[in-house]
């Protein structure tokens, strides 16, 4: 469960006498069918299951609470023991927490002691901690039992022309907003939820007016994004409260290749907004964040300076792009470096926070964000037709329209308009190659400068995205193999490992390097890298070059039988054996991977079999390419698939999962060399 304070702005002159109550959800006692249960038909093979969860945020009676019944069903499940508490110094007070183990025949074993306190994150305005404790001597078979409320001991008022009653009316204020996480790691029988947003300032001080605000906006409505199974919705009182009873709700799904947990799972959110619906929202929100950002990137002296600096007037639209492009990327971006603290700032007299692009410039240094807003004010001020886009970071979240905040949105990426076409840039991410994005801001969802609402990036090329192995391996007459490999990648992965090398030294990427080339080789093959190129720019490919060696064939008499793709073999099993699917398959970026292997034979040997020529495509999909071609005394055998799909609904995955098994039936043949007689073609 998550709760988070809002800041709200009140005027009031009464004072108050605040009530603090605590959650009367009261400790069960276990049925005869709840202890004697070893497994939940409704969840096979569960690790644990929820018999009841109850949630309550009573802003009224200023508490957040939990209540929660488990049954622990395997080893496993015993980690739900511990048990974690998030609360706000200053804003909450201490949780007080109740717990017990009710093992299976019935004896009870409080908790005892206190709950180890944590500090989690800590900012200028407050401090995140979580009070941590873990019910005692659970077993397979226990049930296990707690609650704990977390007090709201205050809030924030201005505009109070008595400061002697400030403070009462802060604690009037407490208060939290909460997210109701509906859909839990493991199954839940029965759940309900409460929220009362109506503070002691909103309902008990008689002419007093409670106004709230969101990013400088009077935010009016208090609104909620549900996404629930069928049949259930919160449902809204007369009276104001908010309440959700539900039962079965299935665990959260285990899925390879899927979008960001958040995206899926079943939730409620609850969040004060200025607008009433959705259009409304986007349209004024995208009007105000775009005024924000042409005010951060605007064009002055500093700027326009800068541009000049690094264009010359005679140099083509594309060219200026590229050559700014090349300048910000070679600025200190700060999400790959560690932030100056406030006093190394202050020794090299840099300000305590960069309030607009020039200020970027003139340090040399700022945030992805930063950079890119940098880079949208030096196109302008070059002459370049250049916009904003702020987008949700798809590796974090997939964007939601229907839930009005900012919060979701993370990166801004640029769009240029060069020769009729829009070009689509990501200067705030540390190398990578103009004219790219990053995947995680491809087919994000934002806000774009240049149209009202919300707007989404275009999906990468598959030509911007392609790993190509080469691999030349010698063979003896005992199946073993050993020779070299060479890997070029651009788009995607290349970024990937550039990026590793900011964050890690040379000799950690090639250890990486290895392990991620041994695992695409076939088991029991040993890798060493012996170069590694083009780690420290976004120019072209990346280059890194291995030694291989290893088992490889099986000796069967005078034959010898060897797996037909080198680096193929397992590399499209993943929607196999799976026969459903119940979320999205997000495959991040579409992409080309070209393999292409030579093997020199043992003496005396031929090639008696090998795969077949095969084009194997789905139709504005994918598509499967294999050659192969014999010589004196070699093989060579090349398997190109290209994906241009990146996303696909559930709906689509029976066709994904037929195309993927023709794909995987062909990558398992074989290739048969024999002593002497005709080599085959």
């Amino acid at each position: 469960m998550r709760f988070s304070k809002y800041v709200g702005r009140a005027a009031a002159v009464v004072s108050i006498a605040l009530s603090m109550s605590a959650a009367a959800q009261k400790f069960q006692e276990p049925t005869k069918d709840e202890l004697q249960m070893t497994g939940d038909p409704k969840a096979p093979g569960a690790a644990a299951v929820y018999l009841d969860l109850k949630e309550e945020t009573n802003n009224r009676s200023h508490f957040v609470s939990r209540y929660a019944r488990i049954k622990v069903l395997t080893e496993q499940g015993k980690e739900y023991a511990t048990v974690e508490v998030p609360y706000i110094p200053g804003y909450s007070a201490t949780p007080i927490i109740e717990a017990r183990t009710i093992h299976a025949d019935g004896a009870i074993v409080p908790l005892t002691g206190k709950p180890e306190e944590l500090l989690v994150v800590k900012t200028s305005s407050n401090h995140l901690k979580v009070s941590v404790f873990t019910l005692p001597s659970v077993e397979v078979g226990s049930v296990l039992e707690y609650r704990w409320t977390v007090p709201l001991t205050g809030g924030k008022t201005t505009g109070v022309y008595d400061p002697s009653i400030e403070g009462y009316l802060d604690s009037a204020l407490a208060s939290s907003v909460p997210e109701w996480e509906v859909q839990q790691p493991i199954f839940v029988h029965k759940a309900s939820y409460y929220f009362q947003p109506n503070s002691d300032l909103d309902t008990n001080v008689p002419g007093t007016t409670v106004t709230r605000y969101v990013n400088g906006e009077r935010a009016s409505y208090l609104l909620y994004s549900q996404k629930l199974p069928a049949g259930f919705q919160v449902q809204h009182s007369p009276a104001g409260d908010f309440t959700l009873e539900i039962r079965d709700v299935p665990a959260i799904p285990r899925e390879h290749n899927t979008p960001p947990e958040d995206a899926a799972r079943y939730r409620v959110r609850f969040y004060y907004t200025p607008y009433v619906n959705a259009q409304t929202y986007w349209e004024n929100e995208q009007k105000r964040w775009s005024k924000q950002l042409d005010e951060f990137a605007g064009v002055n002296d500093t700027i326009r300076s800068a541009a000049a600096q690094i264009t010359a007037a005679t140099d083509t639209p594309t060219v200026k792009a590229q050559k700014l492009y090349d300048g910000v990327q070679g600025l200190e971006n700060t999400d790959f470096a560690r932030v100056k603290n406030e006093s190394e700032r202050k020794a090299l007299h840099m300000k305590a926070e960069v309030k607009n692009a020039a200020e970027v410039w003139n340090e040399k240094s700022g945030s992805g964000n930063d950079v890119a807003a940098l880079y949208l004010a030096l196109a302008r001020a070059a002459g370049l037709d250049a916009r904003g886009i702020q987008v949700a970071d798809r590796s974090r979240r997939i964007f939601d329209p229907n839930y009005l905040t900012l919060g979701q949105l993370d990166a801004l990426v640029v769009v240029l308009r060069l020769d009729g076409k829009d070009i689509y840039l990501d200067p705030g991410e540390k190398l990578c190659p103009f004219g790219q994005l990053a995947w995680q801001h491809s087919l994000a969802g934002g806000l774009d400068q240049g149209q009202p609402g919300p707007a989404v990036t275009p999906p990468n090329s598959t030509k911007d995205a392609i790993t190509a192995h080469a691999a030349e391996l010698t063979l003896d007459g005992q199946g073993n193999a050993s020779g070299t490999v060479k890997i070029l990648m651009n788009g995607p992965e290349a970024l990937h490992w550039r990026q590793a090398g900011l964050r890690e030294d040379t000799d950690e990427v090639s250890k990486a390097l290895k392990e991620w080339l041994t695992q695409a080789l076939p088991r029991g093959f040993n890798a060493e890298i012996t170069g590694i190129q083009g780690l420290s720019t976004s120019q072209g490919y990346l280059s890194v070059s291995a030694k291989v060696s290893g088992a490889f064939g099986t000796v069967t008499g005078k034959r010898i039988v060897l797996p037909a793709f080198l680096f193929s073999t397992d590399a499209h099993t993943e929607f196999v054996s799976d026969e459903k699917r119940e979320l999205p398959v997000d495959m991040h970026f579409a992409e080309q991977v070209i393999d292409d292997a030579i093997y020199h034979l043992p003496a005396g040997y031929t090639v008696e079999g090998a795969p077949p020529p095969v084009q194997l495509p789905w139709p504005e999909h994918a598509a499967l390419v294999v050659k192969t071609q014999t010589g004196p005394g070699t093989l060579e055998i090349k398997h190109i698939f290209a994906r241009a799909f990146i996303l696909l609904d559930a709906k689509e995955y029976g066709a994904l999962r037929d195309y993927y098994r023709k794909v995987a039936a062909n990558d398992q043949q074989q290739v048969v060399l024999a002593v002497g007689g005709a080599a085959s073609n």
